[in-house]
């Protein structure tokens, strides 16, 4: 790689293996480039601290289609108009020029009529705006996504995102990815349309549960920490590869680290630099929670009651999440062993605690049971409130006391700061949650407050039934309906002071 430039591309039509060579210009590519740039997935993901050299990977890739399939177009674009002209295309167009040995208006023209000696093959445009048209025929649509709406009728056969951490989910699902047909790249035999994003550590969720980032969480946090490793996984039609800024710095000043991590806090530091997908981004509701510190490994203790504590949501899912307390030397820790998250068609509270009762009922001898407070209320489909359907499924578990449901839900704002203490080790109590309570460990990291200190509930609709729903803060809502329930003496107190 210090010399020339190989990779294996898709198949064509025209072309078998594709082995370019950088007309003996020498450059060299970190692992995490190489490890991109060879992916023979659809979707592909290049997550780095800042300075990796993601939007020199785009240059090549870029380049690479253009020279070799110019009869296919592609789309290189960014969150705003502001950062594709002054960053990403400026960074494309200097590895064209190094790597390529293109020059503007000599090899390719940006928004204007193609001059005489261009191939023209393939196009049918009334104007040029947006558009970067190749000598060899090759058109790129370039574009931001604060408009998607905009590509709308565009069609091409590959994409290239740039630094996507603000960007829309549905402007990349919706509007991105339904205009990537344009067929002529093939891989074995089948129509291929590659996606590649490259951005730094993401402030909205979607891109991290797109790429199933939370279930990898420990792998994850285990290698891009280190100089020299970094985390890749290819699944079903994605690549992912995440990294540090250290593998790029051969081409930095040698401050430039160091200059980014002393003038950001740990914290920023982690995803500025390190590329950690999950640091807190500002406004978290619980903004003490570690995932370092309060998850990991907890084990069922049958010798212990299980405390139950449901959210009556039914779209996505029905919630319960399932707690075990067990006394320590210091104080009480309340143990998250298990969470049980149906959704339709087994969204009910009949279904729910049929689940609960497969699985530890035969190794239980007592429960107790917490929860939203409109499960008092009751169903119009059923004669039955929630909580009388749970005392009726889970009769052989109860027992005088098992009701913990109280009749209207604990203060937001008081009930946030009360468990914020708890995370911050200022109480007798400590929390621990399982790793694989994914739904649980989501809404710890990613909740945020609104404008009032609340919890801000992203809504989204149902692609089938077309229902708008809160996409998260189900299992987090049972969370503290339980602990407050539990700690009732301290939190009165708290609310009291």
């Amino acid at each position: 790689y210090e010399s020339f430039w190989l990779i294996l591309c898709c198949e064509s039509k025209y072309n078998a293996i594709f082995v370019g060579i950088m007309g003996g210009v020498g450059f060299k590519l970190s692992a995490p480039q190489e490890y991109v740039l060879t992916s023979t997935k659809e979707i592909n993901l290049f997550l780095a601290g800042t300075g990796s050299g993601k939007t020199h990977i785009g240059g090549i890739v870029s380049g690479n289609y253009m020279q070799k399939f110019p009869h296919v177009r592609g789309f290189i674009g960014a969150n705003t108009y502001n950062q594709l002209n002054t960053s990403t295309m400026l960074r494309i167009r200097e590895v064209w020029k190094q790597l390529f040995g293109w020059e503007v208006d000599r090899d390719y023209v940006v928004g204007k009529q193609p001059p005489k000696g261009f191939s023209m093959e393939g196009h049918n445009f009334d104007s040029y705006g947006g558009i970067v048209s190749f000598k060899n025929g090759a058109v790129v649509f370039i574009g931001s996504l604060d408009n998607a709406k905009a590509h709308d009728g565009k069609e091409f056969g590959w994409a290239i995102l740039d630094e996507t951490k603000d960007t829309r989910e549905a402007d990349v699902k919706e509007v991105i990815l339904t205009r990537m047909r344009q067929t002529g790249l093939y891989l074995s035999g089948n129509d291929f349309n590659p996606l590649y994003i490259l951005t730094s550590p993401a402030k909205v969720q979607w891109l991290n549960e797109w790429f199933e980032m939370d279930e990898y969480r420990a792998e994850i946090e285990s290698s891009i920490y280190s100089e020299t490793t970094f985390f890749a996984k290819e699944q079903k039609n994605k690549c992912i590869a995440i990294s540090s800024t250290y593998h790029n710095r051969e081409n930095l000043s040698s401050s430039y680290i160091e200059k980014i991590k002393s003038e950001n806090t740990d914290e920023r530091a982690n995803a500025l630099i390190y590329g950690n997908p999950f640091t807190k981004t500002g406004g978290e509701f619980y903004s003490s929670f570690s995932a370092a510190r309060h998850v990991g490994r907890v084990e069922y203790k049958p010798e212990l009651p299980i405390h139950i504590s449901f959210d009556q949501n039914v779209v996505p899912y029905i919630t319960a999440t399932l707690w075990q307390v067990e006394q320590s030397e210091k104080g009480w820790n309340l143990r998250n062993f298990d969470e049980f998250c149906l959704p339709n068609p087994n969204n009910t509270s009949e279904r729910l605690c049929e689940a609960i009762i497969a699985k530890y009922g035969d190794r239980c001898k007592s429960m107790f049971f917490y929860g939203d407070a409109s499960g008092h209320s009751r169903s119009t489909k059923s004669e039955e409130t929630d909580y009388q359907i749970v005392e009726r499924m889970l009769r052989k578990w109860l027992h005088h006391g098992s009701d913990r449901t109280e009749r209207k839900n604990p203060p937001v704002i008081k009930r946030r700061d009360f468990i914020n203490n708890i995370f911050e080790g200022k109480t007798r109590w400590k929390i621990l949650i399982d790793e694989a309570c994914k739904k649980m460990v989501i809404d710890m990291t990613y909740i945020k407050q609104d404008p009032n200190g609340k919890k801000w509930k992203e809504k989204v609709k149902d692609e089938i039934s077309g229902q708008t729903y809160e996409k998260y803060g189900h299992a987090s809502d049972s969370l503290d309906y339980m602990i407050c329930e539990v700690a009732a003496s301290d939190f009165d107190r708290f609310c009291e002071g």
